[in-house]
């Protein structure tokens, strides 16, 4: 009856089995294989021969040259900067870019994630109504509190710039962060921002939001 170690779960036999060395050695080095660090040329040849990844993975790629692991969900590059299209939600009505740009990057070392986060609205941009909410690249692990993002916020509608603060909408498993501002030229109080915009004049062509954080992933 085959055995299995107690930290990897690798096979082995008994003094007991049927003599079968190739198929013994054969068990070993399948059970290894897919917990070494994976070597490919590209991407596309890496996702041609794992067809089922599982979570943990690990692979080289030659070609950018980087570390990936797999999430259980996607493959992501380990130090480099990854894109992603961030999703803008308000509470009561949806927004939707339009023509204008919603763009993140983020890089994940160990257990933390960089990100930034840039919205630029353009003519056809709709801003619906309620408080907005953007998402993380990746979901957040336990964060001890609500840690603070850091943004500015540009209305060329009032000419008007302001500095943003931004936190995740909860302190573990958060998918997403709620932005606050000053919503009037007359007090400095920071108040959820909205469709009504910054410093008392609503959103524009041309406005522009950017964030940047850094928080523990789950």
């Amino acid at each position: 009856m085959t055995l299995y170690t107690a930290l990897s779960k690798l096979p082995y036999p008994q003094s007991t089995d049927t003599a079968d060395l190739p198929l013994h050695l054969q068990s070993l080095a399948e059970g290894i294989d897919d917990r070494t660090i994976l070597r490919y040329a590209t991407a596309a040849d890496r996702d041609t021969a794992v067809t089922t990844p599982v979570a943990g993975m690990v692979t080289w790629l030659t070609t950018p040259g980087t570390l990936s692991y797999y999430t259980g969900s996607a493959w992501v590059a380990m130090g480099a900067w990854n894109t992603y299209t961030p999703a803008w939600t308000a509470e009561t009505t949806a927004p939707a870019i339009g023509n204008g740009t919603l763009t993140g990057k983020y890089a994940i070392v160990g257990k933390v994630c960089h990100f930034t986060t840039l919205v630029a609205f353009q003519s056809t941009t709709t801003y619906g109504s309620g408080n907005y909410y953007f998402s993380l690249p990746v979901t957040a692990g336990a964060l001890g509190g609500l840690p603070q993002f850091q943004g500015v916020a540009v209305n060329v509608t009032s000419g008007g710039r302001a500095m943003l603060t931004c936190q995740p909408a909860a302190s573990s498993g958060a998918t997403t962060y709620t932005l606050w501002g000053p919503l009037s030229s007359s007090s400095p109080a920071l108040s959820q921002i909205k469709e009504t915009g910054i410093l008392g004049t609503a959103w524009g062509s041309g406005g522009v939001i950017r964030v940047v954080g850094t928080y523990e992933v789950a």
